[in-house]
């Protein structure tokens, strides 16, 4: 028996050896955890949004408002190396984050922050399959097409979330940023009008078919950002949604047509603005690399 382990010593390190010198090599992989940080800001001098955060010079009128929500779906999250390499994230399940889907929420009060403290959400977790050092981090607002039209009844958090269904459209919303601009708005040409809140509200559009009656949906404008940010670090960066940038060119203060605001239509002129801030052609509804994204940024 002593003979057989004396043995055993001498062949393992042999084993080892020739393995290595024939230059062949097995690469370990170990599932790494991250915890990607967003915020909300108004440029630099509000790192951090929230009900309770009065919104100072919002637009081309530098007119002072306040929040009333503030959320977004964001899937297909990956991870670019140097080379090119992609690394899709498989994101964690809890009340935050389904099927591959996370909602980032900054509403931290109720009923159009004017109720009680609520939860928020402001990170994406999840695991990548191996530690690596990655240059760029790529993300897609909105919910996959296969779960942007179902019925909201037979869904799970975050899904179900009420504020973020788009009922009239048959889906969700992407993206929800409702603001109140603090003197009204009101609308050229007609005196009649006054308005107190100013919406952005980024969803599918001209779609056809009924998901609560089993059919099946299709949309002629999916309008789903894809976002990519440049100088990325896993351990280090934050995503940064800079509301200051995505009202830069509106004038918060007037309505052009219909609701104040956007609801994603191709003949809202208020449209246009937030569209290319998003990186995105509004009347394809899709992210084109000759418009260059603004809203969101790494810090």
């Amino acid at each position: 028996m002593k003979f057989a382990i004396r043995l055993l010593f001498i062949v393992l390190p042999a084993i080892i050896i020739n393995a290595c010198s024939d230059g062949s090599h097995t690469t370990v992989t170990a599932p790494t955890a991250f915890n990607l940080r967003f915020h909300a800001s108004l440029s630099d001098r509000l790192p951090d949004v929230s009900c309770t955060t009065p919104l100072t010079s919002l637009g081309t009128s530098a007119v002072p408002g306040k929040l009333l929500d503030l959320a977004f779906f964001v899937h297909k999250l990956e991870f670019i190396k140097a080379d090119g390499q992609v690394v899709t994230a498989q994101l964690s399940e809890d009340q935050w984050q389904s099927q591959g889907v996370a909602l980032l929420d900054f509403q931290d009060k109720s009923d159009s922050c004017s109720g009680e403290e609520k939860p928020i959400n402001t990170s994406i977790r999840g695991v990548i399959p191996n530690e690596e050092t990655f240059t760029q981090v790529r993300f897609t607002l909105g919910i996959p097409p296969s779960l942007n039209h179902v019925d909201p009844a037979s869904v799970k958090a975050p899904l179900n979330a009420p504020n973020m269904f788009w009922s009239w459209q048959g889906g969700y919303k992407a993206m929800r940023f409702d603001v109140s601009p603090e003197n009204g708005i009101t609308r050229p040409g007609d005196p009649n009008f006054f308005g107190s809140n100013f919406f952005f509200h980024l969803g599918s559009t001209d779609c056809v078919g009924d998901p609560i009656a089993g059919q099946a949906v299709s949309c002629g404008r999916v309008n789903q950002a894809v976002i990519t940010l440049d100088g990325f670090s896993l351990s280090n960066s934050e995503v940064v949604l800079d509301l200051d940038a995505l009202v830069a060119d509106l004038n918060l203060e007037i309505d052009t047509y219909d609701t104040p605001g956007c609801m994603s239509s191709t003949v809202d002129p208020e449209c246009k603005s937030y569209f290319e801030k998003l990186g995105m052609d509004l009347v394809s509804g899709i992210s084109m690399p000759s418009i260059r994204q603004s809203a969101f940024r790494l810090k």
